[in-house]
């Protein structure tokens, strides 16, 4: 398995109440009033209970690798209970399997297979395993001392393989009757029973001591309700106090409602305080179908409308073919599609507003950056929005037990009962690949159309097969994980696009340094790889300095301050003067990037917003700016996605001193 780096994002809260038998989400069971035990779970604990088709994975897994005996076993013992889930660092999705307050086994998606396998521990693999199941090998008695003490399986010490065990499969290690072992497979169930020499199984759990024993237990939401009732009624009005002390001095107040579990309970939290409140809907014309019906729903239920906003300009699949695939460094997607929404809803509910506090469902244990968010801040991409998390230091299970005490499971979005954990737009490159894995059973025409377009730029770029299947059009800047997975794999791939027609993605050249001219000052002269519409950029270089066109000669000048004066062919040619190093150097990167972004603009309108002189407006779906009401703070340059997720990683470090 390829770790990573366990993140700790917060106070892991899990226990269990040995006495009533439930789990805990802090020390005292409210039922005995005693003390519970801490769960051993891993970091960052956004501990989860399995949903029904969380369970219907474990279970295929289940009989896919050890037969449909030991599937029968494995249901009856957790028939009539509640098992949890523990997500936990890995390439894909990893989840640790939590059952009576132990953690009896690994459930993940094998990016090389396509499909959820289960490792379970040494208690879990004990219980199931019978002489009639699949996916066992045996072993000699002179091999079990060295592997108890934590070799691994050598061929010569194999008496007996399941001859249908693939390379890395889950094996359980059986010796005489006992289960000593649970590794993976080093080699195929018939090598280990031809070859002479090698590793058979590298061993992950060995048999320590005394097992503890399994056997079915009942528990349900309504005592596992009773038992932390006090705990969960002390957030929750910690929460509230929360919504209604953020409220103050704000006239309006909103909830940024996703149609996800935990924007839910922030809903039903508002609701339950003192304050009045509409609810706001980011509309990316890239949600499930389910989540546009529980927007509905939920409109019904609250009685109020849900207000969004009607994206008739923007397009995914247009810029999708324009720029690539979003990548999880370069997600070009998010502000347009996402944040334009939700700065047009707020321009026209409270055109006459400066600022309107929206309470959202962010959660400190979903990853690294919201554990560093503070509770209210200001969304720099949003001039007039404050946000506000009331959840920010909840776990998942205490989530859903407070949907459950509010009996909010009807409200639930119903994409989680089909195994996915996050809802989002269904292409986010942040998704993994066991939600695209699910998709091409829940939602099949939605992943051809993402994958018919991926093909199209594998093929064009003659990528590997795993551009798609493992995900790798996720990551711009392959990270290290991945890098060493496809080491692992002997596959090559660097993620960059050789074969982009020209234009597809704009870059510059800085041909000479600044030097000295024979005129007197200094100079330097930029290239890029295509050719300038003049009269286009024209419309957007009024924010650089003041702008003098020759059509005759086909360039454009401006006067900048510091005695900059910058010329730009229509060859794609821009040089720059100056009277100082210095003056030239600054120069470079606010030119450059007004240039891309003129170029490249694809009308998405966040840039608008942000200007306070609205000098800005757009015009065949492309920015203009009005030269006597713009004052040149470039303020503008700094909120534009195409900057911020596509020039900074493709051309301006290349660009000295930019």
């Amino acid at each position: 398995m390829v770790r990573t780096p366990i993140p700790y994002l917060g106070k892991i809260r899990f226990y269990w109440c040995d006495q009533c038998k439930v789990p805990l989400i802090d020390k005292n069971c409210n039922i005995c009033q005693n003390e519970g035990s801490q769960v051993n779970i891993s970091p960052p604990g956004d501990i989860r209970p399995a949903l029904k088709g969380d369970l219907d994975f474990i279970a295929s897994a289940v009989e896919k690798q050890y037969g449909s005996r030991v599937k029968i076993k494995f249901t009856q013992l957790i028939k009539n209970q509640i098992i949890f889930l523990n997500k936990i660092p890995y390439i894909d999705r990893m989840d640790e399997i939590i059952i009576q307050g132990r953690v009896l086994a690994v459930f993940r998606y094998n990016l090389i297979k396509e499909s959820f396998e289960i490792l379970p521990k040494i208690t879990l693999a004990s219980f199931l395993w019978e002489p009639e199941s699949k996916g066992w090998i045996n072993v000699d008695q002179g091999a079990k001392t060295p592997i108890l003490n934590g070799a691994s399986v050598l061929r010569p010490g194999v008496n007996f393989a399941d001859k249908e065990i693939s390379y890395d499969d889950p094996v359980i290690v059986i010796c005489g009757e006992e289960v000593i072992a649970v590794g993976l497979a080093k080699m195929t169930g018939i090598e280990m029973m031809s070859r002479e020499k090698g590793v058979a199984v590298k061993t992950k759990y060995k048999k320590k001591g005394k097992l503890d024993q399994l056997a079915p237990l009942e528990l349900s939401w309504e005592k596992i309700l009773k038992a932390n009732e006090h705990s969960l009624n002390k957030k929750e009005s910690t929460a509230i106090n929360f919504i209604e002390d953020a409220s103050t001095g704000f006239q309006n107040k909103v909830i940024a409602y996703s149609g996800g579990k935990d924007s839910l309970v922030t809903l039903n939290l508002v609701a339950q305080s003192d304050i009045t409140y509409d609810i706001i809907f980011s509309d990316t014309k890239l949600e499930f179908p389910e989540t546009i019906s529980n927007i509905k729903k939920i409109s019904q239920v609250y009685q109020r409308p849900v207000h969004q906003f009607k994206n008739i300009r923007w397009d995914f699949w247009e810029r999708f073919d324009k720029f690539g695939p979003p990548t999880r460094n370069t997600r070009w997607c998010c502000k347009s599609a996402k944040l334009l929404p939700v700065n047009e809803i707020l321009e026209s509910l409270y055109p006459d507003e400066k600022k309107v506090l929206t309470f959202i469902g962010r959660r400190r244990y979903e990853s690294f950056g919201r554990s560093r968010e503070p509770l209210i801040s200001q969304n720099p991409w949003i001039p007039k929005q404050i946000t506000a998390a009331p959840i920010h230091n909840w776990n998942a299970f205490e989530i859903y037990l407070y949907l459950y005490k509010y009996k909010l499971f009807s409200l639930l979005n119903p994409l989680y009962e089909s195994g996915f954990i996050r809802i989002g737009c269904w292409v986010c490159p942040a998704s993994s690949m066991a939600d695209f894995h699910i998709m091409k059973t829940t939602h099949p025409d939605l992943i051809q159309k993402l994958f018919s377009n991926l093909h199209m730029i594998k093929n064009r770029e003659k990528f590997p097969i795993e551009f798609i299947s493992w995900g790798l059009w996720r990551w711009k800047n392959i990270p290290q994980k991945v890098k060493n997975f496809l080491n692992y794999q002997k596959i090559e791939y660097t993620g960059q696009f050789l074969n982009q027609k020209d234009g597809d993605h704009l870059r510059f050249i800085l041909t000479s340094y600044p030097s000295p001219c024979v005129e007197g000052g200094f100079s330097t002269f930029i290239s890029s790889n295509q050719m300038f519409e003049l009269k286009y950029l024209e419309h957007l270089l009024p924010i650089l300095g003041n702008v003098n066109y020759n059509e005759e000669l086909d360039i454009i000048s401006i006067y900048l301050e510091k005695n900059v004066r910058v010329d730009i062919f229509s060859d794609g040619s821009v040089i720059l003067k100056g009277n100082t190093l210095e003056s030239i150097n600054e120069a470079i990167d606010p030119v450059i990037r007004t240039i891309y972004r003129k170029i490249c603009c694809d009308g998405c309108g966040i840039c608008l917003h942000h200007c306070n002189e609205h000098a800005l407006y757009l015009e065949s779906e492309s920015i203009q700016v009005n030269m006597e009401t713009c004052i040149k703070c470039l303020q503008c340059n700094k909120f534009c996605p195409l900057i911020r997720y596509q020039a900074d990683s493709d051309f301006l470090s290349s660009i000295p001193n930019s």
